[in-house]
């Protein structure tokens, strides 16, 4: 009896041990996915760059929030990658051919680039980080597309980039094919970088991380479907209904009715990150311009700005200051977007400040607020497709911390 006893306790201790071991082994299910970003000085746009296959190729990218795709030009790094495998025909997002197909194509969407570029989508393993929980980069197998070389389409984008890490939400989308295989919230989060170099933001893929310094700072306001923009049924951009813009509490002069759409609802401001500068029609810029006017002294404007100020009357010691105007987005539901003056105004010269928004050209913009990256550094924002919400904290700054915490 005494033998028996000890040697079921041996199996129990083996089993116990092996499970053990296996639980140590197994990898931890990711709940979100991390990808650094960089800011590029010169063109004013973000980028990141990515590891992709077997043998590995690195592809600097342009981070698009509203573009369709991941999606590169695959013969300039000479990507030739074992580990890919074709999309079939048929699926989702694939154009339909009256030909037999024999490789799945799709078209490629972003403001940064013509409209229409093909590509051939594919499945490859992607080199990310994610939170839970370690930080370690892991292959994780994602949607991309891989486009041909062709003349002239890179100097579209920023020096030494190959193509665009694109965050909406399409048939084609990198990050829908994460959600679906990872089982993870539709979020998309962007935390871009003010300082060039090495201090990246982040994006965040399937929700915002326990930040202590950002917990309680997030406000949140409905996400918009714009029938304006939709496109073949799809609808890649996002859209927030700005209501009224306050400076200092103090309501904005303009027409409103400019900021709904034909059917008389709110909901014409974009939030566009693939432009430097906010864009605001010709009157709601020229009221914002008046009402900086009323605190400070102009100057004379420097390229590409229009309108500069004395940075003296701003106090002259940091943009944070409360002598510097905060602009309000009032937006749906009462929340509000409070633009700072490290988000609000540039400083060009030691004593000189040009306000960081621009006049869009009315051939070229159909919306009367594009909001652009600038007015987005240092805000951690969330864009989530599931619950059809924008959230916001507004400027990091104020609260010691930023979107590249040390």
């Amino acid at each position: 009896m005494s033998r028996l006893f000890i040697f079921l306790n041996i199996i129990f201790v083996l089993i116990a041990n092996t499970t053990s071991l296996t639980e140590h082994n197994r990898k931890p299910k990711p709940r979100t996915f991390v990808i650094p970003i960089f800011k590029d000085t010169r063109s004013g746009l973000y980028y990141t760059n990515v590891t992709i296959g077997k043998p590995s190729v690195v592809a600097n990218l342009v981070v698009d929030i509203r573009g369709s795709a991941l999606w590169f030009e695959c013969d300039t790094v000479g990507y030739n990658s074992t580990t890919s495998t074709p999309v079939p025909c048929g699926s989702r997002g694939c154009e339909q051919t009256k030909d037999k197909c024999s490789t799945c194509q799709a078209y490629l969407k972003s403001e940064l680039t013509f409209n229409n570029q093909i590509a051939t989508l594919i499945n490859d393993d992607v080199m990310l980080s994610y939170t839970s929980p370690s930080s370690a980069y892991v292959p994780v197998r994602a949607r991309i597309a891989c486009r041909g070389y062709f003349e002239g389409f890179l100097s579209m984008l920023p020096a030494g980039t190959l193509g665009i890490l694109g965050l909406g939400n399409s048939s084609t989308s990198f990050v829908g094919s994460l959600v679906s295989s990872y089982k993870i919230p539709f979020k998309v989060s962007l935390c871009l970088p003010s300082k060039p170099g090495n201090n990246p933001g982040s994006v965040y893929i399937g929700g915002i991380p326990n930040r202590k310094d950002v917990k309680g700072l997030l406000v949140s306001t409905p996400l918009i479907s714009n029938r304006e923009t939709i496109e073949h049924r799809e609808d890649y951009n996002y859209f927030i209904d700005v209501k009224s813009i306050e400076v200092n509490g103090k309501r904005l002069s303009f027409d409103h009715d400019l900021l709904k759409n034909k059917t008389g609802h709110w909901g014409r401001t974009k939030i566009k990150n693939v432009i430097p500068y906010t864009l605001l029609e010709a009157s709601i810029y020229k009221a914002l311009v008046r009402a900086f006017s009323e605190k400070a002294e102009k100057r004379k404007a420097v390229y590409p700005f229009t309108d500069c100020f004395s940075y003296k009357s701003f106090g002259g010691k940091s943009l944070l200051g409360k002598e510097t105007p905060v602009i309000s987005l009032v937006l749906g539901g009462g929340a509000k977007w409070d633009i700072y003056g490290p988000n609000s105004l540039v400083k060009v010269k030691k004593n000189v400040v040009c306000l960081a928004f621009q006049e869009a050209d009315e051939f070229d913009s159909l919306f009367p607020i594009e909001i652009g990256g600038y007015q987005m550094e240092d805000n951690l924002v969330e864009f989530d497709l599931e619950a059809s919400k924008f959230s916001f904290t507004s400027s990091l700054l104020r609260h010691n911390t930023s979107c590249s915490p040390q």
